[in-house]
């Protein structure tokens, strides 16, 4: 199956808003075993979306379009579908009512820029979307299937695994000969992505039957495994075969595998072993804390933590004395113990964390340039201990690094203290 994809938007092409729903498809549909063959990107030009729907339908099995398909003028790509086909727009019984009652739920009355969203192309498909206004449309172009979805990534995303990844699905497992497929994608950190090839590729030889694909995911780097088969079970054991033995070379720098996300995994190994976090934060500016609280039910295990910005509040927050900044700099693995034990002290938490750096563009000493980070962590039982990182970049990826960094600190000493498999 050839799929392809072409998303539309001046806000694309001239920089405005990334495409994000790309990247979130492909990977959505490398779980199913297709390879996105082609991605396209056209601006609202209605030749250059037309001609881009012909080629497209002219080459895949599938092609999914994102983009304009809302109420303004400039969206416009299902009248472009209509000329590639050579139908007429008209107006939808169906999605006339789904909007009648979107609206009316609203306490909305229908407007013309709404109305619009009722034309779609004579003979296509309309599917109501759960999370927003405008329909899914299908439409079939020679022997392609054509998917139109809004470009609002909630409303994509839905009408993505909700409609589009069943269909395809189905296919799939109609096909004659079918080759059967099976999935892993090891999640790796403080790897840079070329070591993490140098050490798993020389294994692929005696995997023949998997491909070992990379993605990088700042500041992860993920390894993708995909194993064929003429059954089911072959592919598994070979899949099985092959994650065995890049996990053994790769260690506990494998920390998850699929779904699973770096702070959820953190987390629930400080709750199994019924241990509590606190953090102190200085050129991180709360990235730690971010991250942790993104996740449900965080409250349990982190108890909370202070951005410590200034010298005066690295003191009266989290108490680091006014002597050892004075005679150390903020910037400096005194000051990093003095972080971590002080808000590990304060919080009343099992493990305390701690980052101050220069994140740049400023600042910096000749012994400590932009980009040195000190990282510390305390907990019972232990010397409290800092690491100094040195990391190149932009504030941005210094302190997004950091806080990985000190993160994974935390999660190397639990492994020791007591190795759980990722």
């Amino acid at each position: 199956m050839r799929v392809e994809l072409l998303c539309t938007g001046d806000e694309l092409v001239t920089g405005l808003i990334t495409d994000t729903n790309s990247t979130y498809l492909e990977a959505r549909l490398f779980d199913l075993g297709v390879k996105v063959a082609r991605v396209a990107v056209v601006g609202d030009v209605r030749p250059d979306i037309t001609g881009a729907l012909l080629e497209a339908s002219a080459r895949a099995d599938v092609v999914i379009v994102s983009g304009g398909l809302g109420p303004t003028s400039d969206d416009f790509t299902l009248e472009c579908a209509a000329a590639a086909a050579g139908v007429p727009m008209q107006e939808d019984a169906r999605v006339l009512g789904w909007l009648k009652e979107r609206y009316a739920a609203r306490g909305m009355a229908l407007n013309p820029g709404a109305l619009r969203m009722a034309r779609i192309p004579a003979g296509t498909e309309p599917v109501r979307n759960p999370q927003g206004s405008a329909p899914m449309v299908i439409q079939q172009l020679g022997r392609a299937h054509l998917f139109f979805l809004p470009g609002v990534p909630r409303e994509y995303r839905a009408l993505v695994d909700g409609e589009v990844l069943p269909r395809v699905r189905a296919w799939l497992a109609a096909e004659p000969h079918r080759t059967f497929r099976a999935f892993r994608l090891l999640r790796t950190v403080r790897l840079p992505e070329s070591v993490l090839n140098e050490q798993v590729m020389p294994l692929a030889p005696s995997h023949p039957r998997v491909v070992f694909g990379f993605r990088t995911h700042a500041p992860e780097n993920h390894l993708k495994l995909m194993a064929e088969a003429p059954t089911q079970a072959e592919a598994d054991a070979a899949l099985a075969a092959a994650e065995a033995a890049c996990r053994q070379v790769l260690g506990t720098h494998v920390y998850g595998a699929d779904g699973n996300e770096y702070a959820p995994v953190l987390l629930d190994l400080l709750a199994r072993a019924g241990h509590t976090l606190a953090v102190a934060e200085s050129c991180t500016g709360g990235l730690v804390a971010q991250e942790l609280t993104a996740v449900p039910g965080s409250s349990q295990v982190f108890i909370g933590g202070a951005v410590a910005y200034s010298e005066k509040m690295k003191s009266a927050w989290v108490g680091v004395p006014p002597d050892l900044l004075a005679k150390h700099t903020a910037v400096s693995s005194q000051t990093a113990l003095a972080m971590a034990e002080g808000v590990r002290a304060a919080c009343g938490a099992t493990f305390g964390l701690s980052v101050t750096g220069y994140a740049g563009p400023g600042g910096g000493t000749p012994d400590d340039p932009v980009g040195t980070v000190y990282c510390g962590l305390a907990g019972p039982g232990m010397a409290p201990r800092c690491e100094r990182i040195s990391l190149a970049g932009d504030r941005d990826r210094v302190r997004l690094f950091a806080a990985s960094h000190v993160l994974e600190m935390l999660r190397l000493h639990l492994l020791a203290a007591a190795p759980v498999s990722p």
